[in-house]
């Protein structure tokens, strides 16, 4: 490899690093900590073979609601990742911003290997390397998948323009394992394989004026694209893909990617409409991507919004003119390599409901922006003044550095970026609902009454709003509207009001039948009563009420059997009512699944001291104290425990058996 060659694909990779280097600074944030950090499947070696056998989400949930995603290469790597870089956000960052560099290099070498100059393909790489929407993918260690799939996209299609047969079938298999996006990628090269292109791109960029197109770097021209071999490598990789993915779903619809994960509550016309505007406002974002925005809420009465629909219309009559153009002279592999990938990259949007609650999200533009970069560049090469091409590239390339820095100061922690998204999407319930569980948990682990207050206020502030946008308008799950209802409860009941509290989880369990977080909270509300009646002498309806209680718990394990809240509540109510032997049983199962838990070590010294059992309780607190050395209410049972050594030293006959 030559000089010249090195820094053209070195320079693109050493711009991105430099950009996105605050990066390694961000924590887990939204989906980080339900996919990776808090989950233990995710943080074994296990996975690795696990992911080419599970749908993506049923790592976390085997029940996930629309689980219909696989991924088991970037589920792999995520997994990896954690292994090797000892459970640190830094290390996912890290990763993250080494594959974008990767990703940037690989955009000027899929330029150099479809002829063009090494300046040129430089500058294609820089574009990409800085483009405002990758904030979002870069920042967010989620969406290293979609940088994973990327990546090995553009290997596909540098090995493709190569004329590599094996290899772009190889590199293909790699990024569908990825990612379902590159599935638009293996579209693209099977129809290149069909039109087989036969020369290079004649374009440049650092000539002069007069300079000609034979004195620019082309591809051989009598060279094409072996057309049989190619349609195997391409058919063996999607048939591979299919095969893991039918082991994986045990189902041929599933295997096909016949997925649905949310329901728009639009008509068949509607859906269209959506998909053409979607596609105008995500032609729009590529080329001035301002405002950012975490969610960008669905609005079901401007569906078809007229202005993104006509650009969407203008964009693809624009684009059919290129490719028709394109097919005449059957020449400039640039326009159908980069208006290709382009478009293949926007086909998922197609599928409105398999995208999710929000369409419009910033990391589905990663994989295009590689086509838009090499177009772009490719057209500004064509200007006749030097001067003015690279002038024209500069004005693109410091507004989209500037945008992407400003977008990744957003995704450094979870209350930067909930604060964020509840500013500049309102009408964002998830923003609202994030944000109210992020300040439950503050408020939850507070060391003192006046934080824990303040936190739960904003929580409580926080699900009341989510609870205002009108799902009538704009588009709202019922998870999302569940957990807007729960965790309004939750707050209540953080700040005492119990009777406001198990009025809410009433509400709710009465609308979603199977609510085992709503039982829970409604079975907490009674408990909490019934140790009021009790504190007020009323020890008739302390039974009653506990006993209601209990029964809630239970129907909350009988939807969750894994709830150890529920089983801990249960636990709690089968010793008020008097079930020591049953609430022995069941507070040392926990207690031997969880022995770091002080909640549970209580429970279970207090019913081994509701039955004299003195020496065990001891023991109790004694395990504790051993499996949890560094709790912070350490010293309050250590001194518990001495207060009953004491005790038990002064009694004369022994302890109680």
């Amino acid at each position: 490899m030559s000089l010249s060659r090195f820094f053209c694909l070195l320079v693109p990779a050493l711009i991105g690093l430099a950009l996105f280097a605050p990066v390694l600074n961000g924590d887990f944030v939204y989906d980080d900590r339900a996919l990776i950090s808090l989950n233990p499947t995710m943080q074994e070696w296990s996975v690795v073979g696990k992911a080419f056998t599970t749908p993506y989400w049923a790592l976390v949930d085997a029940n996930r609601f629309g689980s219909g995603f696989y991924r088991p290469l970037g589920a792999a790597t995520l997994g990896a990742i954690w292994q090797l870089g000892g459970a640190s956000p830094g290390a996912f960052h890290l990763v993250s911003i080494l594959l974008h560099c990767a990703c940037a290099t690989g955009v000027a070498a899929l330029g150099l290997a479809l002829g063009w100059r090494r300046s040129m393909a430089a500058a294609g790489g820089i574009l990409f390397a800085v483009h405002g929407s990758h904030a979002e993918p870069v920042a967010w260690i989620s969406a290293i998948p979609e940088l994973l799939a990327t990546f090995f996209s553009l290997l596909a299609l540098r090995s493709l323009a190569k004329r590599q047969t094996l290899r772009t079938g190889l590199w293909l298999l790699a990024a569908m394992l990825c990612k379902e996006v590159a599935i638009g990628v293996w579209l693209l090269a099977l129809g290149i394989t069909w039109l087989r292109p036969k020369t290079g791109d004649a374009v440049r960029l650092e000539t002069t004026r007069r300079s000609t197109s034979a004195t620019a770097h082309s591809l051989p021209a009598q060279k094409s694209f072996s057309l049989w071999p190619t349609f195997l490598s391409l058919s063996c990789a999607a048939l591979v893909v299919y095969a893991l993915r039918y082991l994986a779903f045990d189902d041929a619809a599933a295997a096909g990617f016949d997925r649905m994960n949310t329901f728009h509550a639009l008509d068949q016309s509607q859906q269209i409409s959506l998909s053409f505007s979607l596609i105008g406002r995500y032609l729009a974002f590529l080329i001035w991507p301002w405002p950012h925005a975490p969610f960008r809420p669905l609005e079901l009465g401007s569906a078809a919004d007229a202005t993104y629909l006509k650009m969407a219309l203008a964009a693809g009559l624009v684009s059919l003119s290129a490719f028709g153009l394109w097919l005449w002279q059957r020449k400039n592999v640039t326009v159908l390599f980069s208006l290709g990938l382009l478009f293949a990259g926007l086909v998922p949007v197609m599928n409105t409901q398999a995208l999710g609650q929000y369409p419009f999200e910033e990391r589905f533009l990663y994989l295009p922006s590689a086509g838009f970069a090499l177009l772009t560049v490719a057209l500004l090469s064509r200007l006749r003044s030097q001067r003015l091409a690279w002038a024209a590239i500069a004005l693109l390339v410091i507004p989209h550095a500037v945008s992407a820095r400003s977008g990744i100061t957003h995704w450094q922690d979870e209350e930067t970026l909930f604060r964020w998204a509840r500013e500049v999407a309102p009408n964002a319930v998830t923003g609202h609902v994030e944000y109210g569980r992020l300040m439950l948990e503050r408020a939850q682990g507070a060391v003192d009454d006046l934080q824990r207050q303040r936190y739960g206020e904003y929580a409580l502030e926080a699900y009341q709003q989510s609870l205002t946008v009108d799902p009538d308008q704009y588009f709202v799950t019922s998870v999302e509207r569940e957990k807007g209802n729960l965790g309004l409860g939750d707050a209540l009941y953080l700040q005492g009001d119990f009777a406001g509290a198990e009025a809410v989880y009433r509400r709710t369990v009465d609308h979603y039948k199977f609510s085992p977080i709503g039982y829970l909270g409604l079975a907490n509300c009674r408990a909490q009563t019934a140790l009021r009646h009790g504190e007020s002498g009323h020890f008739e309806l302390h039974d009653a009420v506990m006993s209601e209680a209990l029964t809630l718990f239970e129907t909350a394990l009988l939807q969750d059997p894994h709830l150890d809240a529920a089983r801990l509540g249960k636990a709690n109510a089968l010793f008020r009512v008097g079930r020591f032997d049953e609430a022995l049983q069941l507070a040392m199962q926990l207690f031997d699944e969880n022995p770091t838990r002080l909640e549970t070590a209580q429970l279970l010294f207090s019913v081994q001291m509701q039955m004299e059992r003195l020496d065990l309780a001891i023991q109790t607190l004694d395990y504790f104290l051993q499996m949890a050395p560094q709790h912070p209410q350490r010293d309050m049972v250590q001194q518990t425990v001495e207060e009953l050594r004491r005790i038990l030293d002064a009694t004369p006959l022994g302890p109680p058996r």
